[in-house]
């Protein structure tokens, strides 16, 4: 019996590129794609379950045949539990039960051929009406049950030879449906095991067209690797070997291995690098169609031809770019040649210099590279003579329209002589490529002249004429006449074309003040801190003063003061513009200690601040309140001595009768130390 063969091309397009045959599945569950049409439904573990399906649909009404291989895994006793080739009415990958359900349990309507490796007729396990050897059974609408009216034919033994399929071997399987006499028959290992004579389209699928198939398997509380790996499926119309091509001069390998294909045979075998084999090298110098004779391990046939073209390689054609100038707009490069080649350019689109691209045919076509040049032209630079800054109002004539270098063109925006603007200049077309130049004029501010001008003068002092020329070199004239009688504002005018400002100044004229000065002694007689302050009369404005020789200070009051002898207190206004008053004063104080030890220093004690007061008294007494002695302030004072006798280290108190500023008696006591 011949077969057809069926392959899916995948192009790739190099000096040799390799075809295969790829059925597109669906995987669902537990079930791993191993490539080349072999999928693993289950691994060797408990409580596993997975399918692969096809979207190719089936009609019962035409012949078809499905040939692959299975692997029951390597366990016997202990192995579970088998899978099934199931038809049903969808093509959505679906699971029905795993275990004994073997994956399809629950699919219905189905159509169902179980390879079952494990016997469920048990309490423990179901009963399921499984014989004790591994079989084949037909079944229907998803129901595993052997003692039911699902089953359709079987349970068989599945091999002609063993009990046991289990054997870790690969096993030849071939489904084959007769359409004319509705007959199924299902081979194993080049045997018929079972045939199904059954109106399979109108009893189970009610006359539907399209019925769909997949491969299910499963494991339960043990377990053992299921596998399947597919030769060929006749009614996959789009899985046949398809025509192809190869570009002059290359090569491709073709590859038409079936999982249980014995001898390959290729004809004719120009151009073919070992016609014995299933994927020789193809490359033919001129269009070729070749077939492949294919026999199995069962002696089944396989024929299938393809036509296997060799095109000319051709250079994709593009019409030249014209240049451009430097930052112009560059179009994007056509992707599709002139005479139908499509691709890409590389390297990036590049508007600022000269660049060679590179166009890449896209894979499949027989093409070359090629290249093309885009050529950017340097942009010229107009050049104009720079325009000195001028002065807000002053004219400024119309820019030129023609450049230093012969470009004519146009300005913008209009003439502004009031504020500093930036030109862009835009050449005329036709003048090849000239770049957009611009051209700053500048409006400066004007200069504002700067003087060094006395501020004030007191009143009829002599007046100095105002420089004519200010110390930013700006010459003019001041108005109005000077005034040494009164303040007054004068205002310089800059002479013509020098692009300054007007500028004022003001001279104060200060009256010339008379000034009186009285100084209060605001602190007591006698105090640690002897305090002044010296009130002014007639001031015109600020004053400073000046105690004895001391700085010159704004403050008018002045503490510490010390000295018997005469104070003099200044005041003055700061302007300088009146007289200087002048006021003396004397304080009173005590020396706080002496040291009667010999020396000529501090060995008598006495108060001198009183010495011109010739009726005034000074008791002094010890720490008791003894008299000691009475001294007269405008007289020798006291050596500390009580009758020749050298009094001792301490502190002694004094009372002192005199008369205040007032001329009122007074009196003060206080106390000082004698050191020895």
């Amino acid at each position: 019996m011949q077969l057809r063969f069926h392959l899916v091309l995948i192009l790739f397009f190099s000096n040799v590129t390799v075809c295969i045959a790829q059925l597109n599945a669906s995987l669902i569950g537990d079930a791993i794609d191993q490539g080349n049409n072999c999928f693993t439904i289950t691994q060797d573990l408990e409580a596993q379950s997975g399918g692969v399906w096809y979207g190719n649909p089936i009609d019962f009404d035409n012949d078809f045949t499905i040939i692959y291989q299975n692997n029951f895994g390597s366990k016997d006793i202990n192995g579970a539990d088998g899978m099934a080739l199931v038809f049903k009415g969808n093509p959505s990958p679906q699971l029905g039960n795993s275990g004994g359900g073997l994956g399809y349990q629950g699919i219905s309507p189905s159509l169902v051929i179980e390879f079952d490796t494990y016997q469920n007729n048990s309490s423990e396990v179901g009963y399921l009406g499984d014989p004790i050897f591994d079989h084949i059974a037909i079944m229907r609408d998803g129901n595993p049950g052997h003692n039911s009216s699902s089953n359709l034919g079987g349970p068989i033994q599945a091999s002609a030879t063993s009990q046991n399929i289990e054997d870790g071997n690969t096993h030849d399987i071939k489904i084959e449906w007769s359409a004319a006499s509705r007959v199924l028959r299902v081979y194993f290992d080049c045997e018929l095991r079972l045939a199904l004579n059954y109106d399979v389209k109108e009893l189970i699928f009610s006359g539907n067209d399209a019925v769909f198939f997949g491969f299910v398997g499963s494991t339960g509380g043990m377990s053992n690797i299921h596998e399947v790996c597919f030769n060929s499926v006749s009614f996959v119309d789009n899985l046949q070997l398809q025509d192809d091509f190869i570009c002059e001069g290359s090569s491709k390998i073709i590859d038409a291995t079936i999982p249980s294909g014995q001898t390959y045979s290729w004809s004719p075998t120009n151009g073919i690098s070992n016609p014995g084999v299933a994927n020789p090298t193809f490359s033919p110098t001129t269009t070729t169609t070749y077939t492949i004779v294919i026999a199995d391990v069962c002696g089944n046939i396989t024929t299938e031809e393809f036509t296997l073209s060799v095109l000319d390689v051709e250079d994709p054609i593009f019409n030249a770019v014209e240049a451009i100038c430097v930052g112009n707009n560059l179009p994007n490069l056509p992707t599709t040649s002139t005479n139908g080649v499509t691709g890409t350019w590389s390297p990036a689109l590049n508007n600022t210099e000269t660049t060679v691209y590179t166009f890449t045919p896209s894979d499949g076509q027989c093409a070359n590279e090629v290249t093309l040049t885009v050529e950017v032209i340097p942009n010229a630079i107009s050049t104009f003579d720079t325009i000195n800054p001028i002065c807000p109002g002053q004219f400024l004539d119309e820019l030129p329209t023609t450049s230093n270098n012969n470009f004519t063109g146009s300005w913008s925006p209009e003439i502004n002589n009031m504020e500093t603007t930036v030109y862009t200049f835009t050449p005329s077309l036709g003048q090849g490529c000239v770049a957009p130049t611009t051209l700053e004029v500048v409006v400066t501010d004007p200069i504002i002249p700067t003087f060094d001008i006395v501020d004030f003068i007191c009143d009829g002092a002599f007046l100095n004429d105002l420089p004519t020329v200010s110390n930013n070199s700006i010459s003019g004239a001041w108005s109005p006449m000077l005034d040494n009688s009164e303040t007054t504002t004068y205002t310089f005018t800059p002479n013509a074309n020098q692009c300054a400002g007007e500028t004022t100044w003001t001279i104060e004229v200060i009256p010339n003040a008379e000034l009186f000065l009285e100084v209060e002694m605001i602190s007591e007689p006698f105090s640690d801190n002897q305090t002044v302050i010296a009130t002014v009369t007639g001031s015109t404005g600020a004053n400073e003063f000046q105690l004895d020789d001391g700085p010159w200070v704004g403050n008018n009051m002045f503490n510490q003061v010390s000295g018997c002898e005469e104070h003099v207190i200044r005041v003055r206004e700061i302007s300088g513009c009146g007289n200087v008053a002048i006021e003396i004063f004397r304080i009173l104080e005590y020396p706080k200690f002496f040291t009667p030890n010999g020396d000529t220093l501090n060995k008598v004690w006495n108060i001198e601040c009183l010495n011109d007061q010739p009726s005034a008294r000074i008791d002094i007494f010890d720490r008791y309140g003894k008299l000691l002695v009475g001294i007269e302030p405008s007289r020798y004072g006291w050596d500390g001595t009580y009758n020749g006798v050298l009094m001792p280290t301490s502190d002694y108190w004094f009372r002192v009768e005199y008369f205040g500023e007032d001329g009122s008696p007074r009196v003060f006591t206080s106390h000082f130390t004698l050191k020895r």
